[in-house]
């Protein structure tokens, strides 16, 4: 997971890792493992590759249409300006259906496979689905610094997960295996990938009961509740059998 940071057009771009949230949680539920001791084999760890190229080719797609596209997605995450447009999630090859999700309080987009399709940021031939039976999901939020009025700094955070988009959250059975499988893929995007685990670890928290929930990964850690709103950290957490 890494927090890349797009400064305004008029500042010299740059990409400052620090947490971008793959694998983890998203807008309606996510996967969601169990951890435990498992010995994985080497088809497993091929699997693991594959899942973190796929990944990493939707976060370089989801940032390079971000890019060209900038004022209009900070219209949309500001003002709400043609957020029905922009934000949207699990729409028809057409663009039509889908779900928006914007929130104009959190100055937030989304957008998913199936809109980069759309849009033909994505090749036609991507699955919309990833090996979890679920969507990757770019998350963009305007940075606000931390004066008594926040103010907008300029800079963007995008924030990637693996989401399910279709309005159903059903509970995911524990799966030490795949567990296992996407903490191994985290380490094969080299510090921009984590997971959320099964219950509150010390160093990584998932706790119901006091609603914190972080995606960990090799030296990084974000906080689900900073990208997502309430009612959507709630959602996840209602999965947890914890």
């Amino acid at each position: 997971m890494i927090r890349r940071y797009y400064p305004r057009a008029a500042s010299k771009q740059r990409g400052i890792a620090l947490a971008e949230l793959a694998l983890a949680v998203g807008l309606t539920a996510i996967i969601y493992l169990s951890v435990a001791p498992l010995l994985i084999k080497s088809q497993d760890v091929n699997v693991a590759k594959g899942v973190a190229t796929d990944y990493t080719a939707f976060r370089a797609a989801a940032a390079a249409h971000f890019q060209s596209n900038r004022s209009a997605y900070d219209a949309a995450m500001s003002a709400g300006t043609d957020a029905d447009k922009l934000c949207k999630v699990g729409v028809n090859a057409d663009g039509s259906g889908g779900t928006v999700v914007n929130s104009t309080t959190m100055h937030r987009c989304a957008i998913d496979v199936s809109m980069l399709r759309y849009l033909q940021a994505l090749p036609s031939n991507v699955a919309t689905r990833n090996r979890y039976g679920e969507t990757w999901v770019a998350i963009f939020k305007q940075v606000y610094d931390t004066a008594a009025t926040p103010a907008p700094t300029g800079a963007v955070e995008m924030f990637v997960v693996s989401a399910r988009v279709d309005g159903t959250a059903p509970l995911v059975p524990s799966d030490p295996r795949a567990y296992e499988e996407a903490t191994t893929a985290a380490g094969f995007v080299s510090g921009q990938g984590g997971v959320v685990p099964d219950a509150d670890r010390s160093t990584c928290v998932a706790s119901r009961a006091a609603g914190k929930f972080e995606a960990c990964g090799p030296g990084l850690k974000a906080n689900l509740a900073d990208f997502l709103e309430p009612s959507e950290v709630t959602s996840f957490a209602s999965r947890l059998s914890n």
